[in-house]
């Protein structure tokens, strides 16, 4: 069998990152991050002895007819793609283009909002054949199977199936318990020196930790896409793939991918543990809850070769906090931050503004606190009533959600009029609060202050202007 993992081509010129919980676009970060999704399912056929191909349309800068094209050249037995809220019409344009160049390939589609809302994907594309509910590696193991024996693909657990004009749920799919078993991503597949990382400009890659998360916060939808037992990979196992990174693509840069890489502090601390025995040489990001952190973890990790973990801050007033089920008080934030600068480590903070309850007053309390704290970078996200997530449920339920459009379904925008605030004024409040931190004569100093080359500057000014877009 050929398999094809892709992900699908800019929406309208812009370039959204599409890997789990994670659906903004490029320059929140200034970079795109590698499809860690897409090449698992890639390894995942490759194990079993199918022939498997991926493209990324996002770095690779393909449109949809070269995606039509490709699919003629491929005679792909099954594609599976990706799909996010805020490009969601566009991604799924995509399975009529691989349909007009192999209209025999068995198409399947992945990610949190067709797992939480397929008949979305189905109504937005008419030829498409599947929908992969959560983790996509274990169900494709069994389309696979299924396909290249001819036989109904009903009995499947993890899909949902267009059936005589209704759409189907097979039952639901168990994760993979132990995500050592996975093998590891296909990152020979794809192009990795078109993934860059902001400030240095070297090539970087993405790396699954674990996967699921016990937390009941209001506004994430990821345990529709990884369930909520959070499942962890070894030390072992772990740092085994970074090594190799190392030695065969020379890859020394990593961004450690999970719902949170510290939900199990002694793991975190045996991760590190283990690249300090190993004496690799290499930097990492990762990100944290402000409560799982302790000082002698942030010094491990520093040791280790960590450069910058960032923290779920979300709002500096706790009753925001609260309503959120965030579980996390304002004070530990505060005590995260100084520990992770007290290890020489930089930090970000991400905020999330426009929750149910917030205000103008809230909103002005959550950036003066923001710039109270030793941070280097902060994000400043507009509450997004994602499919998947409990805050989709309340805002439909309220007449909060102020558009259909799924475009404004991301955090750069507000898709949402809650009771004192409409979408206009959060996204002012937003775009200020982003001057207000950064437009400082110690924020603009740190930052020129990495500018230590004329590589290093080029890079500099690409991530300025990446940046603005999302602002």
């Amino acid at each position: 069998m050929r398999v094809w993992a892709l992900n699908p081509p800019a929406d309208d010129g812009v370039k959204q990152v599409r890997e789990g919980r994670c659906m903004q676009r490029g320059g929140a970060w200034t970079t795109i991050w590698t499809p860690l999704s897409m090449a698992y399912c890639a390894s995942m056929a490759r194990s079993l002895g199918h022939e498997a191909f991926l493209n990324d349309c996002i770095v690779e800068d393909l449109d949809f007819l070269d995606v039509t094209r490709r699919a003629a050249e491929l005679k792909p037995d099954l594609v599976v793609m990706n799909a996010v809220t805020p490009s969601f019409d566009s991604d799924l344009t995509t399975v009529e283009a691989v349909k007009n160049g192999w209209p025999g390939a068995f198409v399947a589609v992945i990610g949190i909002h067709a797992s939480a809302l397929p008949r979305d994907a189905f109504d937005r594309a008419k030829r498409l054949d599947a929908v992969i509910r959560g983790e996509p590696e274990l169900t494709v193991k069994d389309l696979l199977a299924a396909l290249s024996r001819g036989e109904p693909v009903d009995g499947i657990a993890g899909l949902a199936l267009r059936r005589n004009g209704d759409v189907v749920l097979t039952p639901e799919r168990v994760p993979a318990e132990n995500i050592d078993e996975l093998p590891w991503p296909a990152y020979d597949l794809i192009r990795r020196d078109l993934y860059r990382m902001p400030y240095t400009g070297n090539p970087f890659l993405l790396v699954a930790t674990g996967r699921g998360c016990p937390h009941p916060c209001v506004f994430c939808a990821d345990h529709t896409y990884y369930g909520k037992k959070l499942r962890l990979r070894s030390p072992k196992s772990l740092v085994d793939e970074l090594e190799h990174y190392g030695k065969a693509y020379g890859i020394r840069e990593f961004l450690f991918w999970s719902e949170g890489f510290t939900l199990s502090p002694p793991r975190a601390k045996a991760v590190a543990r283990e690249i300090i025995a190993r004496g690799l040489d290499i930097e990492w990001v990762c990100n944290s809850r402000v409560d799982d952190v302790d000082p002698e973890m942030l010094a491990l990790f520093k040791q280790a070769g960590c450069k910058i973990i960032g923290f779920g801050v979300e709002s500096g007033v706790q009753e925001l906090l609260d309503a959120m089920k965030k579980g996390t008080t304002v004070e530990q934030i505060r005590q995260a931050i100084a520990w992770a600068k007290d290890a020489g480590l930089e930090t970000a903070a991400h905020c999330m503004l426009g929750f149910p309850g917030e205000t103008k007053e809230t909103i002005g309390k959550t950036v003066e606190f923001v710039r109270s704290l030793r941070l280097d970078f902060a994000q400043f996200y507009c509450a997004v009533p994602f499919p998947g997530c409990d805050l989709y449920d309340w805002a439909k339920e309220e007449g909060w959600i102020a558009t259909d459009d799924y475009r404004k379904f991301e955090q750069n925008q507000s898709a949402m009029n809650i009771p004192g605030l409409t979408w206009e004024e959060l996204e002012a409040a937003r775009s200020k609060a982003y001057r207000k931190f950064y437009l400082r004569p110690s924020m603009i100093g740190n930052h020129l202050g990495r500018l230590t080359s004329l590589k290093t500057a080029k890079v500099f000014g690409r991530m300025v202007k990446e940046f603005v877009s999302w602002v």
